[in-house]
């Protein structure tokens, strides 16, 4: 079986990795001429550990991550609006935050390796599946072309014949990793039409995130660091430290939230997976364990199925009902967390208090427990 996986991503190498371990060596392109300290954390739950375990990567990535027992929702001063425990029994491993590259780097190390500064420029059914043009000039033929391109994927063109227009949420985020330790909780700070979130991905780091409302592909342009500390100067707790340890603004990650839903994940012979399928707003920290599952499922299918348009379709129908699940709440979640008026946040704040624990627990268990087809370890 031969398979072409467009994006070397998380996604990308997580299929790779699995379709490895059951014998099939995949081609894989990147559109990027190399990989980055790229300066962004990452939580893996529960859900995704488990996975991961699948693959023979558990231990290697909480041993480059840190452990996180919990997860808090704070106001603007550090009050607690909510918390809840990650950990639930029918899954035991600790859910695990860690830098990103250190992921990405994991993953690659069990994967094919990736030609990289290369991606797809056309691609074409024929009577043994896919005929590609690379954009370096080559060309070759394929089973099946798994789109695991992101959120402004190309092969998500052929497979739905047009473009899929993404949502802007509204919000856009600026992400960094510093120095230093300012909680052992993943924690999330609701101001007023900004947020704060401080996350520890190791005895001496933290990935910091700053959501702000803003109009599309517009953000505030900051002069230097005294002007993004004054945006936020009304955080206090984990925040205050946060924002005081960051050293630069140049290099800070920025893009606007947005999410995606291809309108169909399929064609003969080729399939999307990860963000080109179901890009998802990062408030419940979903979209990469999505793209881990998409992964495991469909590596699974393609081996005990074939690359049929019958395994392709199971893959759909299985993987399709809950990222739309994890897609509207997390859509909801980020415009709640975003209001600007005083008397909106004052009711927010006031039912995310008293919302009962056994429904936060519910939701967490439905959100890391409810993934049919996907194979875990």
């Amino acid at each position: 079986m031969k398979v072409l996986i467009v994006g070397g991503g998380i996604g990308g190498f997580a299929l790779g990795a699995a379709l490895a371990r059951r014998g099939v060596v995949a081609d894989i392109v990147e559109r990027r001429s190399s990989y980055g300290d790229e300066g962004a954390g990452i939580v893996l739950g529960p859900n995704v550990m488990a996975v991961m375990k699948g693959l023979a990567l558990h231990e290697d990535l909480i041993a480059s991550g840190r452990q996180v027992a919990h997860a808090r929702i704070t106001d603007a001063s550090g009050e607690v609006l909510q918390e809840s425990a990650y950990a639930v029994p029918e899954l035991p491993l600790p859910a695990t935050a860690i830098h990103r590259s250190h992921l990405l780097r994991i993953l690659r190390s069990v994967s094919p390796a990736p030609r990289l500064g290369v991606t797809v420029s056309s691609l074409r059914n024929c009577a043994e599946g896919v005929e590609v043009e690379f954009s370096d000039g080559e060309k070759g033929r394929y089973d099946v072309v798994v789109g695991a391109d992101g959120i402004r994927s190309t092969v998500r063109e052929f497979v739905c014949g047009a473009e899929v227009s993404s949502r802007y949420s509204g919000h856009t985020c600026w992400r960094a990793i510093v120095d230093g330790h300012f909680s052992d909780a993943v924690v999330e700070m609701w101001g007023r039409g900004r947020r704060v979130g401080v996350v520890p991905i190791s005895a001496n780091q933290s990935y910091v995130f700053l959501t702000l409302n803003a109009p599309r592909r517009a953000p505030p342009a900051w002069k230097d660091l005294a002007e993004l500390r004054a945006l936020y100067a009304d955080f206090a707790g984990p925040a205050r430290g946060a924002l005081a340890a960051l050293t630069h603004v140049d290099g800070m990650l920025h893009n606007d939230i947005e999410d995606c839903s291809a309108p169909r994940w399929w064609k003969p012979g080729a399939v999307l997976l990860g963000d080109a399928a179901h890009a998802v707003t990062p408030n419940l920290g979903q979209g990469a364990g999505l793209a881990v599952e998409d992964a495991a499922t469909l590596a699974q299918l393609l081996v005990t199925m074939g690359p049929t348009d019958a395994a392709l379709a199971r893959y759909e129908s299985l993987r399709r009902p809950r990222a739309e699940w994890i897609r509207d709440r997390s859509w909801t979640l980020g415009q709640v967390a975003q209001w600007e008026g005083g008397l909106a946040r004052g009711f927010r704040n006031t039912m995310m208090r008293w919302t009962p624990r056994f429904a936060t627990r519910a939701a967490l268990e439905k959100m890391v427990l409810d993934m049919p087809g996907v194979p875990i370890g």
